[in-house]
């Protein structure tokens, strides 16, 4: 079979594969505009601190709360810090002072008692200071109060959680509103001591939004992670994935509870006091609308310069309220998402694409039969690994990342030409060179949607690879299409060369801007530069859905620049920063947690705002370059 031919029988493997690639996606997007409910939950401890500052009832500001979109309560475990109005610590020799002499001669040295005068509070901490207390605890009875001994010191007292407070849990649930339980963990965590402070949670089951937990890791995780799972299915509620705070055991018990879990947004206590009303309203927005959060808590930046913590809360929630339901979201109970149908026909085919393209990369740097041959191994290891269904998950994310790296590479090597084309002709190239990149993140969408990838307990993998490899390869392309057999010789006389200062600022250049780009791809990475965040927002609040700057700022310009310019080893640089939008325009479509559409609408305001200012810097560069030739100061 003639190179021409395989050639179409590959393209039309990635046709058929982006056509079942759209019916995974279709699936995909049903599944996310069905689950449009999100729930807007206040932190209780603010709640009492603002009716304490406004002369009301913690149930009056509830219900203020309510009428302004609030729909549930957080309730962290209490400590004694929470319980000080009610409960007083004293150590044992002081306690003798405080006991009746009935009671003296039990007082243990060491010990430190909790002394309270309300007995349901007293029947509560017992409880679970027996379960969480190595040593137990010792109850002490006194005239109108109970005294409670453990062996520990005040310091040490100071994080153990001490249950929830079931009046105002009650109080809240009277009012209309949902509950947002959150455990935390302790010492020396058993079967018995998880099933003892979970049990006071079965009266609120129908009225739990979401199980959260408070600590970096889960009660009873490793040993008892079973266990709790069981305990979270007896109270059929699903649990809280705190986005920006991983928890050890988390993902674990999510997958053991089949993925019965809800995303959270929730801005720390101290972190909000840093931030201003408007930057915490648009970072709640974006976590609904833009990251799947489905559970959001609400904190209120209480500065002592404020002069009515209520209303300015208030009005908070308001906008907030206003934003998400021109979001068209809608505030109720949140749940979990449903199943989303998978079949691995569809995978298959999907995956074949992606072995098309990579044997189209290999014929396109001039290794035809290699391409080939690979291909066939891969199709073998591919159908093995479906119709077996052996690691199917792991290798879904390793066809993901072949995506990320084969197909932006293989858009702009095919733009590749020494010869500069007219800007009409760099306009439909690049809008070639879109699509075929456009395929690749068409891909990955679909091989990676699942419910695991949708609530982020799996991600996509290998950022930095699909970051780096595809510029390594279009770079060794261009070489040697350019040079030919002549390219080792002309590699060695690069490196052959004389150092001089330029090469020295040349190289010192790109490798800061090397590792600015590696730092700023994946989850993770540096500060935003100067005006960046401003920048971000504005366009946010025009777009709706904002672009990614390597896309329209530096992607789309420079990749128009090299198509007119067209390919010579000087301007390598600027086919490498178009490159960079292509490799970003895949990558948006990696983070499976942002909704497709979200994705969709980003990827396509990066276009044409990229278009423009192509246009903008080609029209400028080719009046310099006239200006130049005209002075005789262009090179060619």
């Amino acid at each position: 079979m003639s190179r021409w031919h395989y050639q179409r029988v590959l393209w039309a493997l990635i046709i058929i594969a982006a056509l079942s690639a759209g019916v995974v996606i279709t699936n995909r997007v049903r599944l996310e505009e069905a689950n449009r409910t999100v729930t807007l939950a206040v932190d209780f401890q603010q709640v009492q601190k603002i009716a304490q500052w406004s002369g009301l009832t913690t149930g009056e500001v509830l219900q203020r709360f309510k009428q302004r979109g609030i729909n549930a309560v957080l309730f962290k475990e209490q400590t004694i810090d929470d319980l000080k109005q009610q409960v007083w610590l004293q150590p044992a020799d002081q306690a003798v002072v405080s006991l009746p002499a009935s009671e003296r001669g039990r007082v243990r040295p060491g010990y430190t008692y909790l002394f309270t005068g309300d007995a349901y509070l007293a029947a509560r901490l017992a409880l679970h200071l027996q379960n969480k207390i190595p040593g137990g605890v010792q109850v002490l009875a006194g005239d109108g109060f109970t005294a409670l001994g453990v062996p520990l010191s005040p310091e040490e007292l100071k994080d153990v959680g001490l249950g929830f407070p079931e009046k105002e849990m009650a109080v809240a649930r009277d009012a209309g509103l949902l509950i947002v339980p959150q455990v935390r963990s302790w010492y020396g965590v058993n079967a018995n001591s998880l099933a003892a402070v979970l049990k006071s949670l079965e009266a609120y089951r129908d009225d739990i939004v979401a199980l959260l937990f408070n600590d970096k890791s889960l009660p009873g995780y490793p040993l008892y992670l079973s266990d709790l799972a069981a305990l979270v299915e007896e109270l059929q509620v699903p649990v809280g994935l705190i986005e920006f705070f991983p928890q050890q055991g988390l993902n674990q018990l999510a997958l053991l509870l089949d993925k019965k879990a809800v995303r959270v947004h929730s801005i720390g206590s101290d972190e909000i006091m840093s931030l201003t009303p408007a930057a915490a309203l648009e970072r709640l927005e974006l976590a609904a609308r833009e990251r799947n959060n489905r559970l959001l808590i609400v904190r209120f930046n209480l500065a002592p310069a404020s002069n009515d913590w209520l209303n300015d809360s208030l009005a908070f929630v308001g906008k907030f309220r206003t934003a998400l339901m021109n979001d068209g979201l809608v505030i109720g109970h949140a749940v979990p998402f449903a199943p989303l149908p998978f079949s691995r026909l569809w995978i298959y085919l999907i995956g074949l694409g992606v072995l098309a393209a990579g044997v189209l990369l290999l014929a396109a740097v001039g290794l035809s039969g290699a391409g080939v041959l690979l291909g066939l191994l891969g199709l073998g290891a591919w159908m093995g690994v479906v119709g077996l269904n052996i690691q199917l998950l792991f290798m879904r994310k390793v066809m993901a990342l072949g995506a990320a790296v084969v197909f932006p590479a293989l858009a702009v090597i095919t733009a590749l030409s020494p010869s500069p084309r007219s800007l009409k002709a760099a306009l439909a190239v690049t809008l070639r060179t879109t699509l075929i990149s456009f395929l690749g993140a068409l891909y990955i969408a679909a091989i990676l949607a699942d419910n695991t990838f949708i609530l982020k307990i799996n991600e996509f993998s290998g950022v930095k690879v699909a970051f780096v490899a595809p510029l390594l390869i279009f770079t060794a392309a261009a070489i040697l299409r350019q040079e030919g057999e002549k390219a080792g010789a002309t590699i060695r006389g690069w490196l052959d060369a004389n150092l001089t200062v330029k090469l020295v600022l040349l190289a010192a250049a790109v490798a800061v801007g090397g590792l600015l780009y590696l730092s700023r791809s994946g989850n993770e990475g540096v500060g935003l530069l100067p005006l960046e965040g401003q920048m971000r927002s504005f366009l946010t609040d025009v777009l709706f859905a904002r672009p990614r700057t390597k896309e329209f700022l530096l992607g789309y310009p420079f990749l128009l620049l090299s198509l007119s310019l067209g390919y010579r080893h000087r301007f390598l640089l600027f086919w490498l920063l178009g490159l960079v939008g292509q490799i970003s325009l895949v990558n948006t479509f990696s983070h499976i947690h942002i909704p497709f559409l979200i994705s969709l609408l980003r990827t396509f305001n990066g276009l044409w705002l990229g278009l423009f200012l192509g246009l903008v810097l080609v029209t400028a560069v080719n009046s310099l370059r006239a200006y130049l030739r005209r002075k005789e100061a262009w090179p060619g």
